[in-house]
């Protein structure tokens, strides 16, 4: 022991005692051990009710709060009080000046719309005249005047303060003051020409994969594509029918069958109405029904040499010449 003096530890924490005897120590404690080889002491555990003196020395001191907290104003009426600046008032007298030459241009504007003199006619409250402006729903109409138009649109989008909102804002912010008919897509027709807006606008959705067109087909009946129609009425039996067609020649094969055939049944299929007159073929477009999609097929198909090509799901267009097909067929049917 490096310690030059001898002394008690005295402590009513009665696990340490559990370390006086020998045990198998982790890396903190035998790091902590060999800290503790520098001191020369003797542990002693005494009752916690006799530890005072060290109580009033660990434990907080506890401050009476009854009487905080009272009467006091958590937000305070400085804090909603705004400044405003030079720059912001010469913004809004520029703001109102535009909004005077508005007004004054569509009070030289006599020009009514057909809904606007209908509804002035029905004398229902929902339009009326004032001071040489037409009210809509309690917001002034706008005459069909392109130019007019446009210069408010431009008012509500393009200023900086406003900030090039997005069509639904945009049109919110519109209806607090103006109406006129189609509104609506003139809002969407000017948000969509906004080159600033179309390149900095966030998008929210994830990235659409890209497409792959379908291979042109070199020869007939190297590539073809099935697809089944039905449930049909039944008539021995039968309520389906197969479809395979030729993308080259246009030409298609039909086989009768029953809606719930197996895997196995389409390739029997393939058998006796494709390879035995033509070919088998290098690659087979179907949708995702079980008979083309099971693992029976596709195992099947990879000992043929035969690549099978799947359509996405609820994306009939991936074989829309097929589908086609099968319009004219349900026309004659």
């Amino acid at each position: 022991m490096d310690a030059a003096e001898p002394f008690e530890v005295w402590t009513d924490h009665e696990n340490l005692k559990y370390f006086r005897e020998p045990h198998k120590l982790n890396g903190r404690q035998a790091r902590w051990y060999l800290k503790l080889q520098d001191y020369d002491f003797i542990l002693k555990h005494i009752l916690g009710k006799t530890n005072t003196k060290a109580d009033i020395l660990s434990r907080k001191e506890q401050v009476d709060t009854k009487e905080d907290k009272k009467d006091i104003q958590l937000l305070k009426d400085k804090i909603w009080t705004r400044k405003t600046t030079a720059q912001v008032t010469m913004l809004g007298k520029k703001t109102i000046a535009e909004e005077n030459d508005i007004v004054k241009k569509i009070q030289k504007n006599g020009t009514r719309e057909k809904e606007i003199i209908q509804a002035l006619e029905r004398k229902d409250r929902l339009a009326w005249e004032e001071s040489g402006l037409t009210y809509m729903e309690g917001r002034v109409y706008v005459p069909n005047n392109k130019e007019l138009r446009e210069k408010i649109l431009k008012g509500h989008h393009d200023p900086a303060e406003i900030g090039h909102p997005g069509q639904h804002r945009m049109l919110e912010l519109l209806k607090r003051t103006y109406w006129w008919p189609g509104i609506k897509e003139d809002v969407k027709k000017y948000i969509q020409g906004c080159f600033k807006y179309q390149q900095n606008k966030v998008q929210h959705q994830r990235k659409t994969g890209e497409l792959y067109p379908l291979e042109i087909p070199e020869g007939p009946w190297q590539d073809i594509s099935i697809d089944m129609i039905g449930p049909l009425p039944k008539s021995n039996g039968i309520d389906a029918i197969v479809v395979i067609m030729d993308p080259f020649t246009k030409m298609i094969r039909l086989k009768a069958t029953m809606i719930n055939i197996s895997s196995e049944g389409i390739t029997k299929i393939y058998r006796d109405e494709i390879w035995k007159i033509y070919r088998v073929p290098k690659t087979i477009l179907s949708d995702r029904e079980p008979q083309f999609a099971s693992k029976f097929m596709e195992d099947f198909t990879k000992v043929l040499g035969t690549k099978r090509k799947l359509s996405m799901v609820y994306h009939p267009q991936t074989d829309g010449q097929t589908e086609r097909i099968n319009q004219e067929i349900g026309t004659f049917l």
